[in-house]
């Protein structure tokens, strides 16, 4: 357990719902996801070993500028404040499924965010969003790759009103399935490069009545480990991909959706991760910068991940 210990410096398999959903009126599309894309980064699609696993994903976002379906900027005043802070526990059994390591987890998200359009604000201070479970997952581990499949559930337990931009749940159910893969270049695994996917199916929002498009997410990374005495340190630089795929299902002009305009964003950056493997604690330090965004906000974004294992 101690050597895949060692080999696991930051990518699990599953998702989070880190969630900066919007509803605000006069925005061309179904805003939000269950999903905030570039949460996981390098080695995305290794999970851990057998055991008892905690991690915390820390998200500040501060996007000035909103783009529309054509990428360019709406004039007017816009200003989206975000932190959260989602507490994620995952319990990796010695369960065997077609060679593969059986694991399920659930996340808890805490959102404090401010929205400005405008003249009109609105705010919510740090409060519980729509809670993801994942009772099913799948982990493969050979000497040069590693593998992942998951299904997860998003429940929206977080508040929602159609009016208040700022709510911290989107006011619908989601489905999603994981898949990914991590390849090592040599035998020592220092060297790596990993893509996780991700399908996500909605249901109906409440107060809209419309059902948002299905999303298709990928994250993507490289990076190369190296070990001083009791440490482990892996620069890489990591990148991510969100599309939605689908119309969503109806018009609702009285929130401002028109439902054939999707959402589109990337986003690049660098990463660094740092495991101290007496106490098999580590750190994950990521700076994205967006890019290409279709109808929604755009900016760079910093993601802190803390990860104990027991």
């Amino acid at each position: 357990m101690l050597r895949r210990s060692k080999q696991w410096l930051g990518g699990i398999a599953g998702g989070l719902a880190l969630l900066t959903g919007l509803s605000g009126t006069g925005w061309a599309a179904t805003p939000g996801s269950h999903y905030n894309y570039g949460v996981e980064g390098v080695m995305a699609a290794t999970a851990p070993p057998p055991g008892w696993h905690y991690r915390m994903y820390n998200l500040w976002y501060n996007p000035t500028e909103y783009k529309n379906n054509s990428g360019n900027t709406v004039p007017g005043k816009f200003d989206l404040n975000v932190f959260a802070s989602a507490q994620r526990v995952i319990h990796v059994t010695d369960i065997k499924i077609l060679g593969a390591d059986y694991f399920y987890d659930f996340v808890v998200p805490l959102v404090d965010q401010e929205f400005t359009q405008g003249t009109f604000s609105d705010s919510h201070s740090f409060t519980i969003g729509d809670i993801e479970i994942e009772p099913f997952a799948l982990a493969w581990h050979r000497p040069r790759w590693d593998a992942a499949l998951a299904l997860a559930v998003i429940v929206p337990t977080g508040h929602y009103e159609a009016n208040e931009p700022a709510s911290p749940g989107l006011g619908y159910w989601s489905g999603r399935l994981t898949l990914g893969g991590t390849y090592y270049f040599d035998e020592q695994k220092t060297w790596s490069v990993s893509a996780l996917t991700r399908v996500l199916i909605n249901s109906e929002q409440e107060d809209t009545d419309v059902r948002p498009g299905s999303e298709f997410v990928a994250e993507y990374g490289i990076g190369k480990e190296f070990r001083f005495n009791n440490w482990m340190i892996r620069p890489g630089l990591a990148g991510a991909s969100y599309w939605q795929v689908s119309d969503d299902s109806d018009d609702n002009l009285a929130y401002g959706i028109v439902s054939d305009q999707h959402k589109q964003a990337h986003a690049v950056g660098p990463e660094l991760n740092v495991l101290y493997l007496p106490m098999l604690f580590q750190v994950n330090l990521r700076y994205l910068q967006e890019y290409g965004v279709e109808n929604g906000p755009e900016e760079s974004r910093i993601i802190a991940t803390l990860t104990k294992s027991f």
